[in-house]
């Protein structure tokens, strides 16, 4: 258990209370308002290989995530749904991140020269930063594996900075990497640097002999064979393991990453997303920052002269943590984000040690708390073309998100109700994206959602600048299918469920339009007398 070492047992106390206490406010300010639907593409996948484990189908997604669907799975054994179980799964890592958080905040701040109160302020102020950040607040509710991530990485940062207490530290900090690896195995390469960081500074300090090192490593390693081998023999052997991943990673990096020849605007792009995200995610702590300066000026010229000890000092530790995952992500593939989340709490934390000087109070951490609740429950949403100040606080990160996305997928359930699965074939549609990072004009596919939520009817989805199409019907793995596509014998009726009207690359038969959403468009038309559909031709 978190012991302070230098600071006295009063404190030490506080923390673990205002550890608890974290945890128990994220559970509650989440709870009410989680998922009730598979959320995205990657959400559904992670339900389908719960039921059937098929790298290669994209039940899950490469690379895998093993001990994720493990855990999923023995959910599944005692009655939990895979939506049920991923939210579940979602909550109680969050209030795991949210726990650590303090601790994590404690630990750096801890000097023989350090002023109990502002260590304490400090980590109540890490607290309302994580658990009201809108970011970590909307994927926290969601089916998904980024809150997760967000939360372990928190987790591994307390470990790596406990490193110091000796060998015991450093397996324990070894033990919980190879088990992020398992979950999302980016985490390991992307964490990592933190880890070897904290090892490096343990070891200049003499706290971990080498027989130490080589325990932790042979702990770490043997974890991360425990997931690795079984996840390379259900893809069919390594070789097939890597085949199914370069052939992913080839359909995604050509148009997101400088590296792969998508161009210095891929670049652009995806370091544009990445500053957008991280001034959303770092609002509610810097309106309290500032506050402070244009309030009390002299205060925080009193805090910027003592900088050096709570800031610089931990700054390599925070940039061990955070840029390997954002140069990773600006030089390869950043598409949600969710992806920021395995670094966002290290900005977070970086704040928090940047501001510690100034003696953060329950007068700091509430405002916080309000400014981040306020922007969830009742901020302005993203619009097309806003004004680049108006960035960090319009988004998409709101719980009416969520709600609306839910409503929208009930209704076109409903529709879909309305015909015959006999006779009628839903259609989906992806059209690629183009202009810097292949943002502009995607079309997304909703088949994964059909394919879950009316197994009864055929589903094909269409890519039709690829002449490529699967096809689908019930949970079983999709068929990729070319050209000539063969539907079921009496089928009169196309449903197209689309993101929104294609653009003149793919035009729609003559019908009419049952819903217009904001994330969904539903258009019915007859099956074609000549079974043309764009470059397909569709054959009862």
């Amino acid at each position: 258990m978190y012991r302070l070492q230098v600071l006295s047992a009063s404190v030490d106390r506080r923390i673990r209370s205002l550890s608890w206490a974290s945890a128990a406010v994220c559970l509650v300010t989440r709870l009410p308002f989680v998922a009730r639907r598979l959320w995205d593409h990657d959400s559904v996948q992670f339900a389908l290989g719960v039921e059937h484990y098929d790298l290669a189908a994209h039940q899950p997604h490469p690379p895998g995530y093993p001990l994720y669907i493990a855990l999923l799975k023995v959910l599944a054994l005692v009655g939990v749904s895979p939506g049920s179980g991923m939210v579940a799964l979602t909550l109680i890592a969050s209030a795991g991140g949210a726990a650590c958080m303090p601790l994590l905040v404690a630990r750096l701040l801890e000097s023989p020269v350090s002023e109990e109160e502002s260590v304490f302020g400090s980590a109540l102020l890490a607290a309302a930063l994580f658990v009201f950040n809108p970011l970590l607040w909307f994927y926290g509710e969601l089916p998904l594996l980024y809150a997760v991530e967000g939360a372990l990485t928190v987790v591994l940062a307390w470990a790596a900075a406990r490193m110091g207490l000796g060998t015991g530290a450093v397996v324990w900090a070894a033990v919980l990497l190879a088990l992020a690896g398992g979950l999302r195995p980016s985490s390991l390469v992307l964490l990592a640097p933190m880890f070897l960081f904290g090892l490096w500074r343990t070891w200049r300090k003499g706290a971990v002999k080498p027989a130490g090192i080589l325990l932790a490593a042979a702990v770490g390693g043997g974890l991360v064979l425990a997931w690795a081998l079984p996840l390379f023999a259900a893809a069919g052997g390594y070789a097939a393991w890597k085949h199914i991943n370069d052939e992913h990673f080839r359909t995604l990096l050509p148009t997101t990453s400088v590296l792969y020849g998508a161009g210095i605007g891929a670049l652009r792009h995806n370091a544009l997303v990445i500053a957008k995200w991280a001034v959303q995610g770092l609002f509610p702590g810097a309106v309290v920052l500032l506050w402070w300066m244009v309030r009390a000026p002299s205060r925080v010229r009193e805090g910027v002269g003592s900088l050096a000890n709570p800031f610089v000092n931990r700054l390599g530790f925070v940039l061990a943590w955070g840029l390997p995952a954002i140069l990773f992500f600006a030089l390869f593939h950043i598409t949600k984000a969710g992806y920021t989340l395995v670094y966002l709490p290290a900005l977070l934390v970086g704040l928090v040690l940047f501001v510690a000087p100034f003696k953060p109070s329950w007068k700091s951490a509430g405002a916080v708390a309000l400014i981040g609740a306020a922007l969830y429950f009742v901020g302005p949403s993203r619009v097309a073309g806003e004004p680049w100040w108006q960035i960090p606080w319009r988004d998409e990160f709101h719980a009416s998100e969520i709600r609306g996305f839910e409503s929208e997928l009930d209704s076109v359930r409903a529709i879909a109700g309305r015909f015959s699965p006999a006779s009628t074939v839903l259609v989906t549609v992806e059209l690629a994206g183009g202009g810097d990072g292949g943002a502009s004009g995607f079309l997304y596919s909703w088949h994964r959602h059909l394919q879950w939520y009316l197994p009864a009817f055929t589903v094909l989805s269409l890519a039709p600048e690829q002449h490529l199409a699967l096809r689908m019907r019930g949970h079983s793995p999709f068929e990729t299918v070319g050209q000539r596509i063969e539907v079921p014998a009496g089928t009169d009726r196309l449903v197209f469920v689309l993101a929104a009207p294609p653009d003149s690359r793919f035009v729609l038969p003559p019908g009419e339009a049952l819903f217009r959403g904001e994330r969904f468009y539903v258009w019915s038309a007859p099956l074609p007398a000549d079974g043309r559909l764009g470059p397909f031709e569709l054959v009862p």
